[in-house]
């Protein structure tokens, strides 16, 4: 049975940094950063054993509200607290009526802060009896990695498939600043970013209206599975991942949702792909870590949407479809 991506986002408050929040309707920043639990990074020197002397190139990240260590990083590493994210995020989000209603923190002692907001009037695919929400993910993190980041997180609802992260920053899906010296002023192109987000759904709109009008094979698909989920070139079997190719095949032909028009077609394939990465793929348990919260963080941020975009290109490229500039 598919994961509902709310029941994923809303699962409890407390017991591990990457279980959301719901938000107040119509909430302020302020009330997003309390809410969510985002809390301020400091940094610290760096000090090498037998040193007196701080590194002079390093820093380290720890969160202020409980001492705990996020990451050591450049020096010219730019702090953006997550507070500041969230107030320029929901300013440029009223020019496109994107509403944030959740929030949280994931990862390793909640080094990554998150929003997730939806635009009004899900998307419709031609032939697809199932309306897809028009979500926007905005997140940054303190781990000397993650950029500040909006991006595409599109969800068939039928399913709770979240295929929009198959969508890439050259599609108008994706939005990123590094953390450098000038973070703080590309932070305020974000209204422009929430523009282009928006125009990219529209791209969006008219890519899957052509996947779900193009016909496509089992046999196309498994050519798709031999990029996305390849069998090693020896002679060994390999059970685990026999048994996730023949799943996709399997969601391909009775998939949830899968009905009616979009049949057979290139549609179908990217959702049989989605359903079985979000749903189906085993997540490792990490001790003291919900699988909940780890199976997000892959579906936003990870494995599952990594193997969702090269399904995408791959399935676009059998197809001989493109998306229109």
């Amino acid at each position: 049975m598919p994961h509902d991506i709310n029941q994923l986002v809303y699962v409890g408050k407390e017991p591990w940094h990457g279980l959301g929040t719901p938000l107040p309707a119509n909430a302020e920043y302020d009330s997003i950063v309390q809410a969510a639990g985002f809390y301020k990074a400091e940094e610290r020197p760096v000090f090498a054993p037998g040193m007196d002397e701080p590194i002079p190139d390093k820093k380290a990240l720890f969160r202020q509200d409980t001492g705990e260590y996020l990451a050591t990083v450049n020096r010219g590493y730019e702090v953006i607290q997550f507070e500041e994210v969230a107030r320029t995020l929901v300013e440029a989000a009223g020019g496109v009526r994107c509403i944030f209603h959740t929030a949280g923190t994931l990862g390793r002692s909640g080094v990554r802060g998150w929003l997730l907001g939806e635009l009004p009037e899900p998307m419709r695919v031609r032939g697809d009896s199932s309306p897809i929400k028009r979500y926007i993910l905005g997140y940054c993190g303190h781990d000397g990695t993650t950029a500040i980041t909006l991006k595409n997180v599109a969800t068939r609802v039928v399913c709770q498939n979240t295929i929009g992260v198959a969508l890439g920053e050259r599609d108008g899906a994706e939005w990123h600043i590094v953390h450098t010296t000038s973070a703080r002023v590309r932070l305020e192109e974000a209204g422009r970013a929430f523009r282009r987000l928006v125009q990219g759904y529209e791209r969006f709109a008219a890519l899957g209206d052509h996947l779900a009008m193009t016909r496509f094979s089992e046999h196309q698909l498994r050519n798709v599975l031999d990029i996305v989920l390849p069998l090693p070139q020896d002679k060994a079997e390999h059970p685990r991942l026999e048994k996730a190719r023949n799943k996709v095949v399997q969601l391909f032909h009775a998939g949830t949702g899968i009905e009616g028009p979009i049949q057979n077609t290139a549609w179908a394939a990217l959702q049989a792909v989605s359903e079985w990465a979000d749903h189906h793929r085993n997540t490792r348990s990490v001790k003291g870590k919900p699988v909940e919260a780890m199976r997000l963080e892959s579906i936003w941020m990870g494995k599952a949407a990594a193997i969702k975009k090269l399904a995408l290109t791959s399935i676009m490229n059998e197809a001989h479809v493109r998306l229109r500039a």
